[in-house]
C-alpha cells in the first residue's frame, strides 16, 4: 500500500487505489501500538526508543548519501545550502518532516510518540492519551483533508502529518485494540465493514474531487475507521503459529501466508525506507529505454517486487558472510 501512494497506478482507478492504500502508515503505528504491552512487560521500552532513534538517524543517513550523490550528477543546486535550512531544521524537529526524503516522516513520528507514551507512562497519564484520540483525529480531518471545506483554504500538510495527529491516536487505537476494542466483531462483519468503508472512502473522495474541495492531505473520514476493521480483520487470520521460517516455508496451502508474514516481519521497515530509491532508479531506466508506457501500469508491483529481491538478497549475504566469519 506504501508503494503504491508513492508510485501509484495510472488513472482513475489508480487513484481510488491510492485513497484506499491511505490505511498504510496509520496501521503500521497500530501495530506498533498492539505490542506495546509485550514491550512493557520484558522491560524493554528504553531499547525500542534506542532502536527507533538508530533506525531514523541510519535512514536518513543513506537518504543523504543518495540525495547528495543524486544532486552532484543532476543539478547544479548546492546539496547543503538547499537542504540544510533553518526552516527545513525547524519542520523536521517540530513536525517530523525530514528534508532528506518526505517519507521518513514516519521514523521521526513514531519515535516521538513512543518517547511522548513513555514519559506519560510514567507520570501515569497513559490513560489521558485515549481521550485524547478522537480529539487529535479530529483535528486532522479539520486542518487537513476537510479545511477546503471548513476554511476555503488549504493548510501545509505536514502540520498534521506527524507524531501528534497520526502517530499518538493510531498508536493508542492500537493499545485499545489489544486492551479488547472491537475483538468481538466476528470477522465477517469485519469483511463486511472492508467493503462497506473501502466504499465510502471512494465516496468521499469522488465529492471533494467533484466539488474541487480535495486538499492535499490524504486521509479521509473513513481512512480511520478502514484502518481499524481491516486490523481486525487480520487478528480474525491469525494462523496461531509463533513463527515462520524463511528458509523452511510449510508445503501447503498457507506458504503464501507463511511467506507475507516473513515480509511483514523481517523486511516490511526496509522496504518502506529503500523502495522510494528504486522509484528513481528504475523509473529513471525505463525513461531512458522507451518503456515508461508500459511502466506505469506496472510499477507499484515492479518496485515492490525489486526491494523485496534486494533485501532477501543482502539478507542471505550478511548471513554468509557471518557464517564464515
Amino acid at each position: 500500500m506504501v508503494v503504491c501512494i508513492h508510485i501509484p497506478f495510472p488513472g482513475s482507478v489508480g487513484n481510488y487505489i491510492t485513497a484506499l492504500s491511505r490505511i498504510a502508515v496509520p496501521i503500521f503505528f497500530m501495530i506498533t501500538g498492539y505490542f506495546y504491552s509485550d514491550v512493557v512487560k520484558k522491560g524493554r521500552t528504553a531499547g525500542q526508543i534506542k532502536k527507533l532513534f538508530i533506525l531514523m538517524v541510519e535512514a536518513n543517513l543513506i537518504y543523504f548519501v543518495w540525495k547528495w550523490l543524486y544532486t552532484a550528477v543532476l543539478s547544479d543546486v548546492s546539496f547543503l545550502s538547499s537542504t540544510f535550512t533553518v526552516k527545513n531544521m525547524l519542520k523536521f524537529l517540530f513536525l517530523n518532516d525530514s528534508p532528506l526524503s518526505g517519507h521518513l516522516w514516519y521514523l521521526g513520528a513514531i519515535l516521538y510518540s513512543l518517547i511522548i507514551v513513555f514519559i506519560a507512562n510514567n507520570l501515569k497519564l497513559g490513560k489521558i492519551l485515549y481521550w485524547l484520540t478522537p480529539v487529535l483525529l479530529l483535528m486532522d480531518l479539520v486542518f487537513g483533508k476537510y479545511s477546503l471545506v471548513l476554511f476555503n483554504r488549504e493548510f501545509p500538510y505536514i502540520l498534521v502529518r506527524n507524531f501528534l495527529f497520526v502517530g499518538i491516536p493510531y498508536f493508542c487505537i492500537g493499545r485499545m485494540i489489544r486492551e479488547g476494542l472491537g475483538q468481538k466483531i466476528k470477522k465477517n462483519t469485519a469483511a463486511l465493514l472492508i467493503f462497506i468503508f473501502s466504499m465510502t472512502t471512494c465516496i468521499e473522495r469522488f465529492i471533494l474531487v467533484s466539488t474541487d474541495m480535495n486538499p492535499t492531505r490524504d486521509h479521509y473520514i473513513s481512512t480511520t475507521f478502514l484502518a481499524i476493521v481491516v486490523f481486525l480483520f487480520i487478528l480474525k487470520c491469525d494462523s496461531g503459529k509463533e513463527h515462520v521460517n524463511l528458509d523452511k516455508l510449510q508445503a501447503r496451502e498457507d506458504w503464501l501466508t507463511d511467506l507475507l508474514a516473513i515480509i511483514g516481519w523481517k523486511y516490511s521497515t526496509w522496504l518502506y525506507i529503500l523502495h522510494p530509491i528504486f522509484i528513481t532508479c528504475i523509473g529513471t531506466v525505463m525513461s531512458k529505454i522507451g518503456l515508461q508506457g508500459v511502466y506505469k501500469y506496472m510499477g507499484p508491483v515492479v518496485i515492490y517486487v525489486v526491494t523485496i529481491v534486494f533485501l532477501l538478497i543482502v539478507d542471505r549475504v550478511k548471513k554468509t558472510v557471518l557464517r564464515r566469519s
